[in-house]
């Protein structure tokens, strides 16, 4: 059956404002029933899962940190090819867009000292895609529990100072996570937090630590040989009492004190607000109105924190399916964008194809120094010079993938299998003009389409 005008312009908003982009073919396969497919996909069976050989576990994972950099940055790099990889299978994607939206909100850099270089590739396969379509709550105690978290934001360096490690050591309390997990995690800024309540999450985190190399070679403080790098709750270096957040008293119940504050904060009003307000920006409009937010976060705290439940909310607003497309690709989409629409992927000894775009615009995935994550206003993206690196980039993408494969079709018809009736006559004639000159040429100029940039 042929796909009408309309049905295309439908197919293409799902693929680009909800997926990854279109494949070649995209368009027909899922023309009939847009929002059905979606759906079939969301409830797809280990939909988000890697399922990659010779990945680690999170034992194997850990017992890389504070060794060598060299087999940790080897590992980080073939968990990137995974990722990579990953994207490249689904129709279209939208359960990738989720990890990739819930990886950046509990941003983590690998260029910390300690466990994120080794192990940033096995937390997001073992708390981020485990949790996405599940619990908030669940994913949370899991971020937090994780070494990569706990070396980033300095919880694992942490001490109660009246503990009895504290008393002896005169070490102190770092506040990093504390304040991260109530600014940006959980209730956001004006959730309804006081520096009190940084200070007593603070102080209900210490002894959530990570069994660093020396300690576990040494047997000093619970460090064995088989827990090297990972998480370790130690009693010594809690501090002692019963602590207030939020006006609610936690008595000291040892580790279930953290984890009973994590829970309150998880499904506090503030947090179904603030995920929905991020999600609704995030899949929709920079600008999120009340009457778009409100439905999700509701459905979020009927739900106690199911994503699933509260993604399906974002799904039934009216403008879910009806407002134009007027975010921009950040630059790592746009590398997958390309990789999906030509059915290619760096190969290993191309990926300086792949970094050195995203060194320029400043998105390498895992490597945000700061715990807010990469923004996701439009307007961030879209400075004079970064719209000129962008086309530059493009022309690079488009280089590097046909090295030594030369591209077997014009631009204009790869345009046409991948936008079908939704590309603008403009943009058909973009890339008729440059595809006869090089074929390079005109796969860049399909790449800066406003039908790929945009989603």
């Amino acid at each position: 059956m042929a796909v009408t005008a309309a049905q295309a312009r439908l197919a293409h908003l799902v693929l680009n404002r909800f997926g990854l982009g279109a494949k070649p073919g995209s368009i027909g396969r899922i023309a009939a029933n847009p929002r059905a497919a979606l759906l079939a996909e969301i409830n797809r069976t280990g939909i988000a899962d890697i399922t990659t050989p010779g990945l680690p576990a999170y034992a194997a994972a850990c017992r890389l940190v504070d060794g060598d950099f060299g087999p940790a940055n080897d590992l980080k790099d073939r968990e990137l090819k995974a990722r990579l990889t990953k994207a490249m299978q689904p129709e279209i994607g939208f359960v990738e867009r989720l990890v990739m939206f819930f990886s950046n909100h509990f941003s983590i850099s690998l260029n910390a000292d300690g466990a994120p270089r080794p192990t940033i590739g096995q937390f997001e396969r073992s708390v981020i895609r485990r949790n996405v379509l599940g619990s908030f709550p669940a994913m949370l105690q899991g971020v937090v529990q994780h070494p990569a978290m706990l070396d980033y934001l300095n919880n694992s360096s942490s001490v109660g100072p009246n503990s009895p490690f504290g008393q002896q050591h005169g070490d102190g309390l770092n506040e990093n996570l504390g304040r991260e997990i109530l600014e940006l995690h959980t209730l956001g800024v004006g959730g309804g937090y006081a520096q009190a309540d940084v200070v007593s999450l603070a102080k209900i985190i210490t002894g959530w630590s990570v069994v660093r190399g020396w300690e576990s070679e040494n047997g000093f403080d619970g460090g064995t040989r088989a827990n090297r790098g990972q998480f370790i709750w130690r009693a010594n270096r809690h501090e002692p009492g019963t602590h207030r957040l939020l006006g609610q008293a936690y008595p000291n119940t040892g580790f279930d004190q953290g984890r009973a504050a994590l829970r309150m904060l998880a499904l506090h009003p503030s947090t179904a607000e603030h995920l929905a307000f991020k999600l609704v920006r995030h899949f929709i409009t920079d600008s999120p109105t009340p009457a778009q937010v409100d439905p999700v976060a509701r459905a979020y705290r009927v739900s106690r924190g199911n994503i699933k439940a509260t993604v399906l909310a974002m799904l039934d607003l009216p403008d879910a399916f009806t407002a134009p497309l007027t975010k921009l690709r950040t630059p790592y989409e746009l590398q997958l964008a390309a990789f999906r629409a030509t059915g290619r992927i760096y190969r290993d000894n191309q990926m300086w194809g792949f970094y050195g775009p995203l060194i320029d615009l400043r998105n390498l995935p895992w490597e945000r120094r700061s715990p807010d994550g990469y923004p996701d206003a439009s307007d961030y993206w879209m400075s004079p010079d970064g719209m000129r690196v962008r086309l530059e980039s493009s022309q690079a993408i488009a280089w590097v993938l046909q090295d030594g494969r030369p591209y077997t079709m014009p631009a204009s018809r790869l345009a046409g299998q991948l936008f079908g009736a939704a590309l603008s006559a403009d943009s058909r004639n973009a890339v008729t003009v440059v595809q006869e000159q090089w074929s390079v040429r005109g796969m860049a100029a399909l790449f800066m389409l406003p039908e790929f940039q945009w989603r």
